[in-house]
Order: structure tokens, then sequence, then C-alpha cells
């Protein structure tokens, strides 16, 4: 049956609110689904800008964390790497006491064992992480200490010739506005004192008491100084993992944050979406009275 001009506005007008009230439904029914308000920022509305915000401001504490994690990561090597320094100087000083007390032994042994000494600090130094020179400052491509040129004549004067490396001191940024400095150099006083003193042990024959006592100040001052740097690391170390997880607390709740920015509530979308299925039922049931149509004619 053909529709009356007279009812034609009136059934447009209950098509047009069908159709709304069907987009709306089917808007509901996603928010179900996926328990989001929307998966793009347009549909948010004053809440994109937000979200956006909370996004950046997440992406930019992970980076944090990440460096941050990295430098620890870092530290603990070269932390490692001083405490077998530190060990290595223990035991020279228990060598170097012995040769004292035993007046009858010369210093062959002792030389020999201080070069042994001397080798193995170099190595300690020239520790690498991931293809990295921990202890060359910025040169971090190049070993720090080269052995081959370099001879300490002097127990007094400082000597830094085996080293290859920068004076510049690592750091991390772990704020916008926040860096830490961690990193420590093969030149720091301490090591080069440790570098010298053994290699004037290892070089020099014969030795007098004087210089046997000289040396075993210097052994103690310098492992002094690598205990501290080796406690300097770790109170870095301390306070990266402090920042790395207040950012991670930030993390978590700007995460929760922006879920609930997205989220809807299921409770709610459901009563929503029962009430816009009624109205829907009721608009094409009005609109199959007006056209004298069932809905499975309407919709053929």
């Amino acid at each position: 049956m053909a529709m009356r001009v007279s009812t034609f506005g009136q059934s447009s007008t209950v098509l047009q609110n069908a159709l709304t009230t069907q987009a709306k439904l089917a808007e509901k029914q996603v928010q179900q689904s996926s328990g989001i308000v929307s998966s793009t920022y347009a549909d948010l509305g004053t809440d994109s800008g937000k979200l956006i915000d909370l996004e950046v401001s997440v992406t930019r504490a992970k980076s944090y964390i990440s460096a941050a994690e990295q430098a620890v990561t870092r530290i603990e090597e070269m932390y490692s790497a001083l405490s077998g320094i530190n060990d290595l100087l223990t035991e020279a000083r228990a060598d170097l006491a012995a040769a004292s007390v035993d007046t009858g032994d010369g210093t062959d042994t002792l030389q020999a064992t201080a070069t042994s000494y001397l080798q193995e600090v170099a190595a300690l130094l020239n520790t690498q992480y991931q293809g990295r020179y921990l202890f060359a400052g910025s040169e971090t491509t190049e070993a720090p200490v080269d052995l081959n040129s370099y001879t300490a004549v002097s127990l007094t004067d400082v000597n830094t010739d085996y080293y290859q490396g920068d004076d510049t001191t690592i750091a991390v940024k772990v704020g916008e506005d926040r860096t830490v400095s961690y990193g420590v150099t093969a030149e720091a006083p301490g090591l080069e004192m440790a570098m010298r003193t053994l290699s004037y042990l290892a070089e020099t024959d014969p030795l007098d008491t004087d210089e046997l006592e000289d040396i075993s100040a210097l052994l103690i001052e310098a492992q002094d100084a690598v205990i501290a740097l080796r406690s300097g690391l770790g109170l870095k170390s301390a306070t990266l993992e402090r920042i790395a997880a207040s950012e991670e607390d930030y993390v978590a709740a700007a995460s929760d944050l922006a879920s609930e920015t997205l989220s809807v509530d299921l409770a709610q979308v459901a009563v929503d979406a029962a009430t816009y299925e009624t109205q829907l039922e009721a608009s094409y049931a009005a609109l199959g009275t007006l056209t004298d149509l069932s809905l499975l004619d309407y919709l053929r």
C-alpha cells in the first residue's frame, strides 16, 4: 500500500529517530564488548586532551625508568670491578708485608706478583658491558687502560700515561630537569695511585726498607680511595633505584587514571543499551503503524 501524503512527515521523523536510536544502540553494544568509551580520540570529547597528556607522560616516565635501570646495571658492573681491585690491593699488601718481614728474601718474587696484580687491575679497568668500556669516560669504544708504554718511575709523581679515555663523568637523564652523574674513570685518584704503586713495585729492584714502607702506605691510601669510589657507586645505584621506583608508581597511577578515562560503567551501559533497544522497537512499531506495513515489510 502506498504511503499517504498526510503521514509522510510523521513517518520520516519516526524513521530518523529510529536510525539515531539504532546508532546509539550500536555504540553502547560496542562499549559493552570492549569495555571502553571509544577506540578513537575524536569520540572522547574533552577527555581526549587529558588522555593524550597522560599517555605522553607515561611514555616519558617509562623512558626514564629504562635509562635508570640501564645505569644501575652498569654501576653494578663497575662496582664488581672495583671490588676486584680492592681484593687485589689486599693481596698486594699481604705480599708486601711478608716481604718486609723476610729480610733474607729478594724482591724478584714481589716484582713478579706486582706485575701480575698490575695486569689484573688493568683488565678490570677495561671492563666492558654491552660493548661499552665503563671506565673510559665518554670514550666508550676504546679500552681506557694501556700498559704498553706505561712505567711509573716515581712513587710521588702522579702518572696517568696508561689512560686512554677522557675526563667526562657519565650521567643519565632521569627526569625532565634531573640528571644523575655516576661515572668513574680509570684515572680517578685512587685508581691512578694503585696503578702507579704497583707499577713502581714491579719495575724497581732492589727496594730498600723505606721504599717498602712508602709503597705499603700508598697501597693503603689507594685501597681507601677505591673503597670510597665503590661506596659512591652504591649510593648512586640506590638513588637511581629510588627514582625508578617513583617513576614506576607514577606510571601505575597515570595508567589507572587513563584506564578510568577510557573505561565505561558496564552496568550503566547495559541499562542504556536496553533502553535504546526498547525505544528502537517502539519506533519500528510506530513506523509500521503509520505505513500499514509490518517491520519485515519495511526492511524489505
